[in-house]
């Protein structure tokens, strides 16, 4: 059974040519370029028997029978390698699950917003290669459940960045802000850009945080990045739970390409440390609407009044 290290990566069993795709070649690329990084070597051992042992095996998949026609089946499919190398130590799901990574400054609220999912608090493991906390978040829509798997970077972005293995294999993204620090509205930039260098066209979700605080500093029609970058914008309060499903609820649909796929559960959620308020919160609202609805400033325009 030769293996073909042609530009289609071809595998020859039994008289059949089982072509890896781009995935399989992506993966590989990035082993290459990660294999020398110390912590790296034993994911990659993982990863390459495992690859070699998919090969051997027929296709299958461990979709419940509700999913055989869901609009992520193909995605799903593809994404267990994903899972394998993302979370070595954690048992995969037989339903959609999806690696979701959170970016933002220290101190945006990003482990306050996933701690808020109790089931995701009670089931988070550690994963000392990478650094960080793994929050598994499940939601019930009207296509069956699915799993964000939630990477928190447990401080890791207080010294000045995050290693590639925090992003890679990333399928969907959150970057957070904090409404009343300007210097965390102004990193995002270089947050979006570090994701979307190792993670390329996933959605992404800007979260602006702690709407709940009134003396906001960045103000809804100051938030113009999203647009910039055809990003999806919600205003959240982590402690209040205003606007926690928002995210996940935008996300589910583009990496199942429903518009109409919605949540017929409700998390549960821990109860809200304070309380938000909704008339001042809907005035930004309708700031924001307005202001989407005037010319984008130039780059250098983006300035706090």
């Amino acid at each position: 059974m030769p293996f073909c290290y042609n530009n289609n990566y071809c595998y020859f069993i039994k008289s059949k040519k089982i072509v890896i795709t781009k995935l399989f070649r992506d993966l590989i690329q990035r082993l290459r370029e990660i294999a020398s990084i110390k912590g790296y070597n034993e994911n990659t051992r993982r990863l390459l028997i495992y690859i070699r042992l998919k090969l051997l095996l027929p296709p299958h998949s461990k979709l419940k029978p509700s999913f055989q026609s869901a609009p992520w089946r193909l995605p799903y499919e593809k994404l267990t390698l994903t899972l394998q190398m993302a979370l070595p130590n954690q048992q995969t799901v037989d339903y959609p699950s999806f690696k979701l990574v959170i970016v933002g400054d220290g101190g945006t609220g990003k482990t306050t917003f996933v701690k808020r999912h109790l089931t995701g608090e009670f089931e988070k493991k550690y994963e000392p290669t990478i650094g960080v906390e793994v929050h598994p978040l499940d939601f019930f829509t009207n296509c069956g459940k699915i799993r964000f798997y939630c990477w928190d970077t447990a401080g890791q972005e207080k010294f000045g960045g995050l290693r590639d293995g925090y992003y890679i294999h990333g399928q969907c993204a959150i970057i957070m802000f904090d409404v009343t620090a300007r210097l965390t509205y102004k990193n995002v930039p270089t947050w979006h850009r570090d994701l979307c260098r190792v993670c390329e066209n996933i959605p992404i979700v800007l979260c602006g945080n702690k709407v709940d605080v009134k003396n906001r500093q960045v103000k809804a029609k100051q938030v113009t990045f999203h647009r910039k970058k055809n990003l999806q914008y919600y205003e959240i309060s982590a402690k209040s739970n205003y606007n926690f499903e928002k995210p996940f609820l935008y996300l589910a649909r583009k990496l199942a390409g429903d518009v109409n796929l919605h949540f017929v559960e409700s998390p549960a959620l821990a109860p809200p440390e304070v309380q938000i308020d909704m008339a001042a919160q809907a005035h930004h609202e309708a700031e924001l609407a307005a202001a989407a609805a005037q010319p984008l400033p130039d780059d250098d325009d983006d300035t706090f009044e």
